[in-house]
C-alpha cells in the first residue's frame, strides 16, 4: 500500500472532519455575536416556535423564496440541494446497515450531478446573472459536479460495502482495504468538506440566524 492511499484513506478523513466542524463553529461562533441588524417589521411573520419551524424547513427543502423571486434557477437549484439530503442520507442508512441505502446514494448523486450541470449553464446563458457571477460561483458548481461524477463513476454510493470502510473510520480503526478506485472520490469529499466553511456554501449553517436572529428578530 502506498503512502497516498494511507494518506487518502487513513487520514485525511479525520483532518477532512476536524477543519468542516471547527471551521463552521467558528462561523457559527462569529454570527452569533454579530451586531442585530435593524428591524423593521415590514411583513407579517410566525411568533410562535411551531410555526417559525414550519417556515423554516418549507424554505429548506423546496427553496420557496427562489421559487417565487427567480424560477428559473428553482429547479435545478432544488435538485442540487435535494442531491445533497439523499447523500446525507444514504450515509445515516448505509451505517444503519439497510439494504437500500445504495439506491438513496446514488439517486443523491443523479441529482446533485444534473443540478449542478444545469446551474453552471445557467449561469453561462442567462446574460443578467452572468454579468454578477463571480469565477468562484462556476468554480463551486464544477466541484460539485465532478464529485458527483466520480462517485458515480466508480460506483462509490453504489457499493454497500463502503458501509464498513465508514464504520471503521468511527472506530478510530481505518480500514485501509478500501478499493483504489474510491480514493478519488474520497479525496473529493474530503476536499469539500475542508472547503465547505470557507465558502458561501456553509449557507446551510446560517439558517437560524437569517431567520430566527435577522427576519424574525423582535426588539426589547
Amino acid at each position: 500500500m502506498d503512502f497516498g492511499h494511507y494518506l487518502i484513506a487513513g487520514v485525511m478523513p479525520y483532518v477532512a472532519v476536524a477543519f468542516f466542524v471547527l471551521g463552521l463553529g467558528y462561523k457559527i461562533a462569529y454570527w452569533f455575536k454579530a451586531p442585530m441588524h435593524l428591524h423593521w417589521e415590514l411583513f407579517p411573520y410566525p411568533h410562535t416556535v411551531p410555526d417559525q419551524l414550519k417556515e423554516m424547513l418549507t424554505e429548506v427543502f423546496t427553496l420557496r423564496s427562489l421559487y417565487l423571486f427567480n424560477r428559473k434557477f428553482w429547479l435545478p437549484s432544488l435538485m442540487m440541494h435535494w442531491g445533497f439530503y439523499f447523500v446525507v442520507g444514504w450515509l445515516v442508512v448505509l451505517l444503519l446497515g439497510f439494504s437500500f441505502a445504495p439506491y438513496v446514494g446514488t439517486t443523491g448523486g443523479v441529482l446533485a450531478l444534473v443540478g449542478s450541470f444545469s446551474l453552471f449553464s445557467l449561469r453561462l446563458l442567462a446574460g443578467e446573472v452572468r454579468k454578477i457571477s463571480v469565477p468562484v460561483e462556476y468554480f463551486n458548481l464544477i466541484f460539485i459536479f465532478l464529485l458527483a461524477l466520480s462517485s458515480l463513476l466508480t460506483g462509490f454510493l453504489a457499493d454497500f460495502q463502503v458501509r464498513y470502510y465508514l464504520l471503521s473510520l468511527l472506530t478510530l480503526k481505518p480500514a485501509l482495504s478500501i478499493a483504489a478506485g474510491y480514493l478519488i472520490p474520497l479525496l473529493l469529499f474530503e476536499l469539500f468538506l475542508i472547503y465547505i466553511p470557507f465558502t458561501r456554501m456553509a449557507h446551510f449553517a446560517v439558517k437560524f440566524f437569517t431567520y430566527h436572529k435577522i427576519k424574525w428578530g423582535e426588539l426589547h
